[in-house]
């Protein structure tokens, strides 16, 4: 569910949201101007920070979206940005569409038809410029879109459902937070980089029946993703190992022939753990998805515990969900809620993409 400013703003000063409150606070806070209001993991937790540091590190302080000057008529509002991918497409569309009450006055609810999203969307992409209405609501249902869990029922001969839909005012807004995520995460990496930080990438293969070529393959896609997506300067593989396994069991007799196909790593597993403890830099751990690392916080909490080199994590979910987190060690140590993100694998993740 989307948080917008205005509503973080009374959240910030723990009153109930109002306009007159709105009003009240929204002027304490810009007596404030070397100070923007944003938020970390939980956007309902928000926290005043620095705009130096917000405009170093993006994505540890993230912006609420805001609404746009709605004095203009739509068709003079020229749109900065455009929806590029798939993935982008399904975050703005769950988003915006909720299928159940997100308890939040940015959302009002609407009778739409499949054909309203659609439109909005050529608005905000050019994916579907030259799709038929029959062939979006086919890609909806392959990606399993949010907004068909409610039933449909027909109204004047049209199939219409009541959805919860932001405010027109903010989806621009939503818009650019989307295709600028992939910018922002890697500014915040650079940002690490010139305090010292080495970005360390791991790519995980679990056990299957695939050649050696082909798990190669696509560990080796991994690998370019690392390094160009998160912009790893090191990297290390585990050809093949089980989310589940503890860190310390994995590679003990690692398969050189898969190994030795690879380009650009600098070891395996049990090379990693040895680097972490000679390690004197502070390093910053990436992987693709959570399971990527591990199935089992609690390896990930001890992988932390007896590292204190990691000082952040970095995980990454362009392929699937246009999203990433960038997590400080010590706050993920005592934050169960954080590492409980590791403690599930709700689907087959395609890393490699």
């Amino acid at each position: 569910m989307q948080i917008t400013r205005d509503q973080a703003i009374c959240m910030l000063f723990y009153v109930e949201y109002t306009d007159e409150n709105l009003r009240k606070y929204k002027e304490r806070l810009d007596e404030l101007k070397e100070f923007e209001l944003c938020y970390n993991v939980d956007p309902k937790e928000p926290i005043l920070v620095s705009k130096l540091r917000v405009y170093g590190n993006p994505l540890i302080y993230r912006k609420y979206i805001e609404s746009i000057d709605d004095v203009l008529p739509p068709e003079l509002k020229k749109r900065t940005f455009l929806l590029q991918t798939e993935a982008q497409v399904i975050q703005y569309i769950n988003e915006v569409y909720k299928a159940e009450d997100p308890s939040n006055p940015a959302y009002a609810l609407e009778s739409l038809a499949t054909k309203d999203i659609f439109l909005n969307m050529c608005e905000h992409t050019g994916i579907f410029d030259d799709k038929s209405l029959t062939t979006f609501t086919r890609w909806c249902s392959i990606n399993r879109l949010e907004f068909l869990n409610v039933t449909e029922e027909r109204k004047r001969n049209v199939r219409f459902r009541d959805l919860y839909v932001l405010n027109h005012l903010y989806q621009d807004s939503l818009v650019a937070a989307i295709v600028q995520y992939l910018s922002n995460y890697q500014n915040s990496l650079r940002h690490l980089k010139s305090e010292g930080f080495e970005i360390v990438g791991y790519a995980r293969k679990s056990p299957n029946d695939d050649d050696p070529d082909r798990r190669a393959r696509l560990l080796q896609s991994m690998i370019t993703n690392l390094r160009t997506r998160s912009l790893c300067t090191r990297i290390y593989v585990s050809s093949s190992s089980r989310a589940s396994d503890p860190f310390h069991e994995r590679d003990l007799n690692p398969n050189m022939e898969v190994y030795e196909k690879l380009h650009n790593i600098n070891g395996n597993t049990q090379d990693m753990l040895q680097y972490f403890q000679a390690s004197e830099s502070k390093l910053c751990l990436v992987s693709i998805d959570f399971t990527g690392l591990s199935s089992k916080s609690h390896h990930i909490k001890k992988l932390l515990e007896e590292n204190s080199s990691i000082a952040m994590i970095a995980v990454e979910l362009f392929n699937n969900g246009n999203t990433c987190y960038l997590l400080e060690a010590n706050r993920l140590v005592s934050n169960n809620e954080l590492l409980a993100k590791f403690d599930c694998r709700p689907k087959l993740i395609q890393r490699s993409l």
